[in-house]
C-alpha cells in the first residue's frame, strides 16, 4: 500500500465513525411528535371566537368581545 492509499483509508474511517456518532446523537433530537402547550380551547359563545387560556383557569374572558366562557371539552 502507497501512503496515499493510506492515508485515503484512514481519512475514509474517521469520517465514517464521525458520520456514525453524529447520526446516533442527534436520533433523539429529531421526535417530530407534536407536544402539548397545556393551555385550555376556550370558544365564545357569543361570537364563536376560537382562543386559549392557561391550563389553570376553568373559566376565561374571551379577547373579542369580553363575555366569560367555559372551556371546550374534546
Amino acid at each position: 500500500m502507497n501512503p496515499s492509499e493510506l492515508i485515503f483509508a484512514f481519512l475514509l474511517v474517521l469520517l465514517t465513525g464521525w458520520a456514525a456518532v453524529a447520526y446516533y446523537t442527534r436520533r433523539p433530537e429529531s421526535d417530530f411528535t407534536p407536544k402539548s402547550s397545556g393551555d385550555q380551547v376556550f370558544r365564545c359563545e357569543e361570537c364563536d371566537y376560537v382562543y386559549t387560556d392557561d391550563a389553570d383557569v376553568e373559566r376565561s374572558l374571551c379577547p373579542e368581545c369580553g363575555r366569560m366562557n367555559n372551556s371546550v371539552q374534546f
